[in-house]
């Protein structure tokens, strides 16, 4: 779960190639992201072990590099907001 987390907020590289841009295009947006994390909470992950993630990616020095993305803020916010705002049933219908 925790890759999954990091492949959202460190997004796209600028120079992917055309198979990274379709396949983070299919795979990279928000609502497959929480699609996936809906199904590791369902497998044993729970809302503490989420959190811990979040703050080890804001906090630990391993994740510098990321941090300094463009859009990374925003990205990590995003997971958090629609982690804390909607219910499984509405990420798993849509």
């Amino acid at each position: 779960m925790e890759n999954t987390v990091i492949k959202h907020v460190k997004g796209l590289s600028p120079d992917a190639t055309r198979y990274q841009k379709k396949m983070h295009y299919k795979y990279g947006g928000i609502v497959k992201i929480l699609r996936y994390i809906e199904y590791d909470k369902k497998h044993g992950v729970t809302n503490d072990d989420i959190v811990a993630i979040i703050e080890k990616l804001r906090s630990d020095l391993s994740y510098e590099e990321i941090r300094s993305n463009e859009g990374f803020l925003d990205r990590l916010k995003e997971i958090e907001s629609s982690i804390a705002n909607t219910p499984a049933t509405k990420i798993l219908t849509k």
